[in-house]
């Protein structure tokens, strides 16, 4: 089972159990520690080093690797620095700008910086994304998946 992005220590360590033959996989972006036993491992993943995070953004803002001379080099890093790192962030807000002009990259960059989700295309990518990815389940991974996100 994945849980991804537990926001809280208690969440987490109500969500572990030990059962043979069953695992556990939990993202967070918090910095705390689950308590280590025999069948409980941390894996600490950095995030994307800053080149690399601008590097991936600017690949699915500008379909290149940089920043093109004909943008705004400080709104692109403003927006790309929202993502925090994380690549399927990068690669929504990315995609949903290419080819935008100005004032929708301003407006995202405002929006992100409060929190804010810069328009339903990006709800619609990700579901996108998450589909995709059940799509490939077998029918009993999927009902597990389903029984489990409706938890």
């Amino acid at each position: 089972v994945v849980l991804d992005d537990v926001w809280s220590r208690s969440n987490a360590q109500q969500l572990l159990f030990e059962a043979e033959g069953y695992k556990t996989i939990i993202t967070t972006r918090q910095d705390y520690s689950i308590p280590i036993s025999n069948s409980t491992r941390v894996y600490n993943i950095p995030m994307l080093q800053k080149a690399d995070a601008l590097s991936l953004f600017c690949f699915w803002a500008f379909g290149q690797p940089s920043i093109p001379t004909t943008e705004d080099e400080d709104l692109v890093k403003m927006v790309e620095a929202e993502c925090k790192g994380l690549p399927l962030a990068l690669k929504v807000i990315a995609s949903s700008l290419r080819g935008e002009p100005r004032p929708v990259w301003e407006n995202a960059k405002k929006r992100l910086t409060r929190g804010q989700s810069i328009s339903e295309y990006h709800r619609d990518e990700l579901f996108h994304c998450l589909e995709t990815s059940i799509d490939v389940l077998d029918d009993e991974s999927k009902q597990c998946f389903l029984d489990l996100g409706s938890f």
